[in-house]
């Protein structure tokens, strides 16, 4: 392999390797020095034409090879940044060479055993290239997961619905697509799965959607203050429209990442069906109650 090849070479793969460093920490790089810290990372090849360089094929002379050039590339401010830029440079080196290994085995490549040592041949540009894309694109894809899984936590509530001396615990999810409005008082309605809010139920209206009758009809069954607490509300989907149960319990408290919110003036409407296929939400909640709740930060 000639010098310039084996420049060009290092200087692809620790450039790609410093910008997926850079991705993992979320620090912001520009071109230019990103590309002179893959340059001066390529240099390090170059100790292979030194008559003495054992040192630099230790773990050692590797790990300090690795942190002069995390200095060079993102010049960290404080000790612990620099950790975490080194940790992120690692664990894509190993990410990026396990990727390369993986393609290098799935194809024809030669590898033969000879006196208990396994010998390999050195894998071909267009390998090392393909592993660059294949790495970016997983990688990409572990992102995008990461960030979909983050944002969601940040919608997600546990929700405690009290009703006189009953209350009922069930897993919430802040229903951005969720607009409807109690017909009545105007206020904004969230869905409720019957079974998370089941205990709260009086004895007519359970028997009701257990035996899956109307529960509407059960309506009529009520009477005094108990009935004030229910009501009826229209709704149309994709797949069917009808009229649900809709229900104002005393209290209603949602936990969730550092906050604790609280109020007495939420209406459910009462689903017979499953929200979710896994139950991960039992409670569909509309964003506009948010600024009925009052509540603080823990």
């Amino acid at each position: 392999m000639y010098l310039e090849d084996l420049l060009a070479l290092n200087f692809l793969m620790n450039t790609v390797l410093l910008y997926l460093a850079a991705r993992l920490t979320g620090r912001r790089l520009q071109g230019g020095r990103l590309m002179a810290g893959g340059f001066f990372a390529a240099l390090y090849s170059l100790i292979i034409f030194l008559p003495s360089a054992d040192f630099a094929y230790t773990w050692a002379g590797k790990i300090v090879a690795s942190i002069l050039i995390i200095v060079f590339t993102f010049r960290p401010k404080r000790l612990l940044e620099g950790f975490r830029l080194c940790v992120a440079f690692f664990l894509s080196s190993f990410f990026l060479a396990g990727t390369v290994f993986a393609l290098y085995f799935f194809g024809d490549a030669p590898a033969m055993v000879r006196g208990g040592v396994f010998y390999l041949t050195a894998p071909r540009p267009g390998l090392l290239f393909g592993g660059v894309l294949v790495s970016l694109l997983l990688l990409a894809g572990v992102w995008h997961f990461s960030e979909r899984q983050r944002r969601s936590k940040n919608l997600r509530f546990r929700v405690t619905i009290k009703c006189g001396e009953k209350s009922a615990e069930a897993a919430g999810l802040l229903d951005t697509g969720n607009h409807l409005r109690d017909p009545l008082s105007g206020r904004p309605l969230c869905v409720a799965s019957y079974k998370a809010v089941e205990v709260l139920l009086p004895a007519v209206l359970r028997q009701a959607y257990r035996r899956a009758a109307d529960p509407v009809s059960a309506l009529a069954e009520l009477s005094g203050a108990e009935a004030v607490r229910y009501g009826v509300t229209p709704f149309r989907s994709l797949e069917n429209a009808g009229v649900l149960v809709t229900f104002r319990p005393d209290l209603v408290v949602l936990e969730g990442t550092g906050v604790r919110k609280e109020c007495g003036c939420i209406v459910f409407a009462i689903s017979a069906k499953a929200l979710s296929l896994d139950n991960e939400a039992e409670v569909l909640l509309n964003p506009a109650i948010m600024d009925f709740m009052g509540g603080v930060g823990h």
